[in-house]
């Protein structure tokens, strides 16, 4: 993934960022001074960063934009059999019916992030780590 530039070399937010978008402070910081009319250089001396440490920052906006718009989206059967895969990593062969309960529940149209977050509730601290580390690993969360 790559930074986003005007030809000028101007930098600009990732496509799907908006301001509601959850990112760690340090990504915050740079982007707040990316506003479409300085280049990597101006930014970093504004962020007191270097200008790769710019361009870092906008790849990791990118990457948890690109998350964030994937949670939102309804769960499809390869999401759902992605999760499940996850849950069984973590629970073993039961993490199957979890999934199928929380799918059920929900019905049709449901927003992965919600059937993320029932399954979570179901699992002990512990295993919501591992759960996210498996997520995490297959590009989910």
């Amino acid at each position: 993934m790559t930074a986003p530039q005007s030809a000028a070399g101007m930098l600009a937010w990732p496509s799907g960022l908006s301001a509601d978008t959850p990112l760690p402070f340090a990504v915050w910081r740079v982007l707040h001074h990316v506003d479409g009319q300085r280049n990597a250089a101006e930014v970093a001396q504004l962020a007191r960063t270097t200008p790769q440490d710019v361009m870092a920052a906008l790849n990791q906006a990118a990457a948890w934009a690109t998350r964030a718009a994937q949670r939102t989206q309804p769960v499809t059967d390869a999401s759902a059999q992605a999760v499940t895969q996850c849950v069984i990593a973590v629970v073993g062969p039961m993490g199957e019916f979890m999934v199928d309960d929380v799918l059920d529940e929900l019905g049709d149209g449901a927003a992965l992030s919600t059937l993320l977050s029932r399954v979570a509730a179901q699992l002990s601290e512990a295993q919501v780590q591992a759960f996210v580390r498996h997520l995490r690993a297959r590009g989910i969360a």
